[in-house]
């Protein structure tokens, strides 16, 4: 790699992605890559692709159009067809809630981390 190139680029490894991440951008705005928590869960109902859900007391995930649900993420929004009852997907966890992120990793030489 030449000298220009490895200066080339001075953008800050800090970003506002997640910031803005679900909002109307009201400033310019720079491409980003960004983390997203998911967690795996069956669908207590048929869900569509994106649709806003939470989880009810049984632990399925059911469509947070009902007030009695709170909205804690959207179905994942890359599937290309509805979600069945009873079928499992990637719960996508709204942004700007999660409180703790830790990546986790495995290694033949090392022993299973707790979680």
């Amino acid at each position: 790699m030449s000298q220009q190139n490895q200066s080339a680029d001075v953008r800050s490894v800090s970003t506002d992605a997640l910031e803005t991440l679900g909002l109307i951008h009201f400033r310019p705005e720079k491409r980003d890559a960004i983390h997203l928590a998911v967690e795996p869960i069956e669908a207590g109902e048929s869900l569509d692709p994106a649709q806003h859900i939470g989880i009810a007391e049984d632990g399925k995930a059911y469509g947070s159009d009902n007030t009695t649900i709170k909205n804690i993420g959207i179905v994942d929004p890359f599937l290309n067809r509805p979600v069945k009852a009873g079928e499992r997907f990637w719960l996508v966890v709204l942004p700007r809630r999660i409180t703790s992120l830790r990546h986790v990793w495995s290694h033949p030489d090392f022993p299973e981390a707790e979680l």
